[in-house]
């Protein structure tokens, strides 16, 4: 598959993403009542760590909104312009300055994720609120920067550690929805990698969007009727609380 034929496939996916056409519709479902859920929980000087085109910034018209990304990735992987080019691992700002911190779908790709901590520790004032969002049973993405994966336990150790406290942490996905997010998006890989080849079983791509649907939708059905389960999330969101300075 040539790059024109990519950039197609990939902006008609994006048109579908909170459809259940889409092998990603349960990582997207949800995503635009979580980002307005954040608006009531916001104040102040805000920091998007990641903030890649700045979407973010719409859901959080009330506050002082900061979008910050690293210069490499803006640049020449996302072609984006963020307000501030810099380092999660080493912020641009001074002690106790900031009144929120957003770290979302970032901290999988830092290389130290500990100094991040350590960094949003320092720049967030007594009372500031860091909302953190990660993926846990999930494809490697954005390779080769995607280093690492958390449990909520090692999350806790990890927040603990840098003298935050987990005010609310939500398990996102039950068992049968992470799975059918992962069978979905194998079968996606599956066919591009045919395509780009042309493989011989390529014919049997036509099929693909039926079989993603029909994941998709049983997925679902069979999730509405069984119980709760923190076993196998596909990500994880968490609102933590600075409780103390880290010396």
């Amino acid at each position: 598959m040539n790059y024109n034929n990519h950039h197609l496939l990939k902006k008609l996916l994006a048109k579908l993403r909170r459809w259940p056409l889409h092998p990603q519709w349960f990582a997207y479902r949800q995503e635009v009542t979580y980002y307005r859920s954040l608006s009531s929980q916001l104040q102040g000087r805000v920091l998007d760590i990641g903030c890649t085109n700045q979407f973010l910034k719409t859901y959080l018209p009330q506050v002082d909104y900061l979008g910050l990304d690293y210069y490499q990735t803006a640049v020449h992987w996302y072609t984006t312009r963020p307000q501030i080019y810099g380092d999660a691992q080493q912020l641009p700002f001074p002690e106790n300055s900031l009144d929120a911190v957003l770290l979302l779908d970032v901290l999988e790709h830092l290389p130290r994720p500990e100094d991040c901590f350590k960094e949003i520790a320092r720049v967030l004032k007594p009372s500031g609120l860091f909302i953190l969002k990660v993926p846990f049973l999930y494809p490697i993405h954005d390779a080769p920067l995607d280093f690492q994966r958390w449990t909520q336990y090692g999350l806790r150790h990890l927040a603990h550690q840098y003298g935050f406290v987990i005010r609310q942490a939500t398990p996102v996905g039950k068992p049968l929805e992470t799975a059918a997010l992962l069978m979905n998006i194998a079968i996606s890989k599956t066919v591009l990698n045919w395509l780009g080849q042309k493989h011989p079983l390529v014919f049997l791509s036509v099929v693909a969007p039926v079989l993603i649907l029909g994941i998709n939708l049983l997925g679902w059905l069979f999730s509405r009727f069984s119980p709760e389960e923190e076993m196998m999330p596909h990500s994880y969101r968490l609102v933590l609380s600075k409780v103390k300075s880290v010396e």
